[in-house]
């Protein structure tokens, strides 16, 4: 049967890579759990070092797309990014676990739109392969399948938006997608040695809006 699998349990079947933990004074691997995502959220960066979440077909409605917001519950000693850090840094809001994967109503679309599941993408990235990508594993959600999807950004220099602002800008963003056939029990219980595995790794650059997300596959 296609169902939403929304829910925490749901999130990180994968595991946790990072080993990131509930403690608020880990600013570097602070574990956000949340219905529709779970987050390895790093202060220092002011961004996600991974997100993970499900996805089936009855994840993609009609709900529209929210606007961004400032993560308000992560810890009060932590800083809270704010949508204007990012106004003229030349950078796109980009959306870890994306807009269009949780459109089945507006209150899980409006958690992915806090900014905490958002990292800093060129436009030629985040609307040319990285969307392109996003796309396609929707698509692969309506053929039959069930998605579980890690995604997030790498490759830190040390440059910031903005030249000083409190954001990082990563060198690269990653993504691994487990693509496994619709069933009853759990998606990691399906996983089989001929389970496809896609996992890319797209330059944070301008310059590669047409280029296929297929030219940034890794082994």
């Amino acid at each position: 049967p296609v169902h939403a699998n929304i829910g925490i349990a749901y999130q990180m079947q994968l595991g946790n890579p990072s080993n990131a933990i509930t403690d608020t004074n880990n600013h570097d691997h602070y574990l956000i759990q949340r219905t529709v995502e779970a987050i390895d959220y790093s202060d220092n960066l002011r961004e996600p070092n991974w997100a993970s979440w499900d996805l089936t077909a009855s994840d993609v409605g009609s709900s529209g797309r929210g606007d961004f917001l400032t993560d308000t519950n992560l810890p009060p000693n932590f800083y809270w990014v704010k949508t204007a850090d990012y106004t003229h840094s030349g950078f796109d809001r980009g959306h870890m676990c994306p807009s269009a994967d949780r459109t089945d109503n507006v209150t899980n679309n409006d958690l992915v739109f806090r900014m905490s599941n958002i990292v800093p993408q060129a436009p030629d990235n985040n609307q040319g392969p990285w969307e392109n990508l996003e796309t396609y594993c929707r698509t692969l959600a309506q053929a039959g399948n069930e998605l579980l999807i890690t995604c997030g950004p790498n490759g830190f220099t040390g440059a910031r938006i903005n030249t000083n602002g409190p954001v990082l800008i990563p060198s690269y963003t990653w993504k691994i997608a487990v693509v496994v056939t619709n069933g009853t029990d759990m998606a990691v219980d399906r996983i089989t040695t001929l389970t496809r595995v896609i996992a890319v790794n797209v330059p944070n650059i301008a310059g590669i809006r047409s280029i296929p997300w297929t030219n940034y596959l890794v082994s």
